[in-house]
């Protein structure tokens, strides 16, 4: 009897390591495993995306109701001053997963950019593929949203739009961390912003909002027109895990799109 309870034992230990191993290989050749394993309310697709947000939740009202959603399409502009400074270095980012994408949060919080002499420090930044402003009706690759609060509590949210081109040293630096490995909890990577900033581009303005759930608005947007580059290869790895994850445009409903340098 005993050697019988031992059989059963051993047999079992050997199905749920067999299980756990098929689960394993599952999620690395099914990057859409990522999706499915999360339980969001929300997403990207289906009956619970983007078109049905504002019915999902009444916290999400503003999904469907708001006037001042993001993002939009970038077309006709004014020209307008945008006294914009960007302090971006060198920092220590740790790595979360949060909805459908990566969050980088600074640990230092040194980063921060200065716009008609308030200072706004970053709160963090993420990427949404393919871009989810578009810039005469066309869409990029990737968007990094880069996400800065003032003391006041007000925030200005930049994104940089990412093409297909050479390859980028520090997003590689994100890609080897191998962040969509369960395993990389509280991982820490080194980065230096100014690789993901085109200094020498124009800059579009707007008031929108978030462009995830619950779509709150007020959100100050500049978007620069010049895009940067990744490499094909390092976008088709971020692309293998986690698109779509962008929201379509939404109508301007009357609001003044601006430009400057």
């Amino acid at each position: 009897m005993n050697y019988f309870f031992l059989f059963v034992i051993l047999f079992s230990f050997t199905l749920s390591a067999c299980s756990k191993n098929q689960i394993i290989h599952e999620f690395h050749l099914n990057k859409s495993a990522v999706t499915a394993a999360r339980n969001e309310d929300w997403s990207y697709t289906g009956k619970t995306g983007p078109n049905y947000w504002g019915s999902i939740n009444k916290e999400y009202a503003l999904c469907s109701n708001g006037k001042q959603q993001s993002p939009v399409n970038i077309d006709q502009t004014k020209k307008k001053s945008l006294p914009l400074g960007i302090n971006y270095h060198n920092d220590l980012f740790k790595i979360e997963k949060s909805q459908y994408t990566l969050n980088f949060i600074p640990i230092n919080h040194s980063n921060s950019i200065n716009l008609n002499g308030i200072n706004y420090t970053l709160q963090q930044f993420h990427f949404h593929t393919p871009s989810e402003h578009t810039i005469n009706g066309k869409r990029s690759d990737l968007e990094i949203h880069f996400i800065n609060e003032s003391k006041q509590k007000s925030i200005i949210t930049i994104g940089v739009l990412v093409e297909s081109g050479r390859l980028n040293k520090e997003f590689q630096k994100i890609l080897h961390t191998n962040p969509i490995d369960d395993d990389f909890v509280g991982k820490v990577v080194k980065l230096n912003l100014q690789s993901f900033i085109p200094y020498t581009s124009k800059k579009f303005s707007y008031t929108g909002s978030f462009t995830t759930p619950p779509c709150t608005e007020g959100i100050k947007w500049i978007i620069y027109n010049k895009p940067i580059q990744f490499s094909e290869e390092q976008i088709q790895t971020y692309q293998n895990y986690f698109n779509p994850n962008s929201r379509p445009v939404q109508p301007l409903n009357g609001r003044d799109l601006f430009e400057s340098w």
